[in-house]
């Protein structure tokens, strides 16, 4: 656990500092949002009806750009080797690169919840269960994300191949998501999203149980 929490601390330490990729990754989320917003407005109703998945196609953009950004620092600074030099199970490393995607999905989810609230009308009236669906949501985009990137790091063409990997499995998680925010955002109650936190939650333990399983194999070779 020192070794998780001290990976993912520096690795955050590193973003803030230099902010390149949050910066960058920001950006092109305004990009996104200002494009779809345009293509899907200036009805009120049709700007509503699309804020969940304009929510979540954004968070999955977000995903895969800061997934590539954690593995490719390592292996510019070739320092991915000495990592994986260390006595022990190779576990902690996946899990250290977990936390510190998960922590910056998060940062960024609670910005764009506030922009795409402003610009596409979504409700935060029920903010509680709508961040309960953003984080399950983000936990198995993140455990699928920090996976395929450490797989293909150390290959050139990395920042292509990693989306295709990575949405051809997770669409369960980003369906589920969809469902329940556009759930809470009709109004419905907290019972009603029940059966997609389920969903959620199932898929999370799965991919996040077989990521850290299969990851040792898949660094070491």
């Amino acid at each position: 656990m020192r070794r998780v929490l001290a990976l993912a601390l520096r690795d955050l330490k590193i973003e803030f500092r230099s902010r390149a990729g949050l910066l960058s990754t920001f950006f092109f989320l305004g990009v996104v949002l200002l494009i779809l917003g345009f293509a899907l407005g200036p009805e009120t109703a049709d700007l509503k009806r699309a804020a969940p998945g304009v929510l979540w196609v954004a968070l999955a953009f977000a995903g895969s750009l800061l997934a590539s950004r954690a593995w490719g620092l390592e292996v510019e600074n070739d320092t991915l080797d000495e990592l994986l030099l260390l006595p022990g199970s190779r576990e902690w490393l996946y899990w250290g690169k977990f936390l510190f995607l998960f922590g910056l999905l998060f940062l960024l989810s609670l910005i764009v919840l506030v922009l795409v609230a402003g610009m596409f009308y979504l409700p935060l009236m029920a903010f509680f269960p709508l961040l309960v669906t953003v984080v399950l949501g983000i936990v198995g985009y993140a455990a699928v994300s920090t996976f395929y990137a450490g797989l293909v790091a150390r290959l050139s063409t990395a920042q292509l191949i990693l989306p295709i990997l990575v949405f051809s499995v997770v669409v369960p998680v980003i369906l589920a998501a969809v469902k329940a925010t556009a759930a809470l955002a009709s109004g419905a109650a907290v019972a009603d999203v029940w059966p997609w936190w389920q969903l959620l939650i199932a898929f999370d333990v799965i991919y996040l149980t077989a990521s850290s399983l299969l990851f040792p194999f898949v660094v070491e070779g």
